[in-house]
């Protein structure tokens, strides 16, 4: 709050010597109505979500997962993709996205980490749709956010479905920062079904993320997410089948 009377102190005298008076006006009206926002998810954001993480139903991560996608409500799919958030992401910070590692379920080639931000995706959207709730799903997004690497990957590039909720989260709470998409490509949710085998030549050429052996966003390993066709392959090298096939 002392940054924000700080700005806008600055904000008032710079426009107090300004030669029209409307304008200036203007200006202020919308700086302060701005920072006002932008208050509001520094501060209501956190809250509203560690409680709505609360009221997620009982039951095991899969189930939590389903309901994250398609719960009854949106205040019930917003407490389940919370929930999940809380739990998967250390210490429930979306900034921590590079941590989750592993596939989900185990025994599957389905990677963790996309089941993770795709479950936070799921946050944002219902959170922006119940009340009171839109603060909270801004927050979501300006701490993942924080990851460079993050942008690049999720925000850069993203289904045409959730552009669309993070503009008009965007103009609902004027939420800081650079949100542009260069790339709108790929189904929704994003999680993608195991497609079998490419090749290293197949998936470069074809623009593909690769994923190390823990299933997360990698520069290079032996799996690769084709987001605009919703698939996952193993990457295979013809000459040694064994090589980054994982146990």
């Amino acid at each position: 709050m002392k940054k924000f009377i700080a700005l806008a102190a600055v904000a008032l005298v710079a426009m107090s010597g300004t030669p029209s008076a409307a304008p200036a006006d203007t200006c202020w009206d919308e700086f302060i109505a701005r920072e006002a926002e932008r208050e509001k998810i520094r501060a209501e954001g956190p809250e509203y979500f560690s409680k709505i993480a609360l009221l997620a139903p009982q039951g095991g991560d899969a189930e939590l997962w389903r309901l994250s996608c398609s719960a009854p409500t949106q205040e019930m799919r917003a407490a389940a993709s919370a929930a999940l958030v809380k739990k998967w992401f250390p210490g429930g910070d979306p900034a921590n996205w590079e941590s989750v590692t592993g596939f989900f379920p185990s025994s599957s080639f389905t990677p963790k980490q996309l089941v993770a931000v795709n479950a936070l995706f799921n946050a944002v959207d219902a959170l922006s749709r119940v009340e009171g709730g839109k603060y909270s799903a801004a927050w979501l997004m300006t701490r993942f956010a924080k990851s460079s690497r993050a942008k690049l990957c999720f925000i850069d590039e993203m289904p045409e479905y959730f552009r669309k909720v993070l503009d008009d989260l965007i103009a609902e709470t004027k939420m800081p920062g650079d949100w542009s998409s260069s790339r709108i490509a790929g189904p929704y949710p994003f999680v993608p079904l195991y497609g079998g085998e490419r090749s290293m030549s197949y998936a470069t050429a074809n623009g593909l993320q690769f994923l190390d052996g823990a299933g997360a966003v990698a520069n290079f390993g032996p799996y690769a997410w084709d987001r605009a066709r919703g698939f996952v392959y193993r990457i295979v090298d013809r000459s040694d089948r064994g090589f980054w096939l994982r146990d």
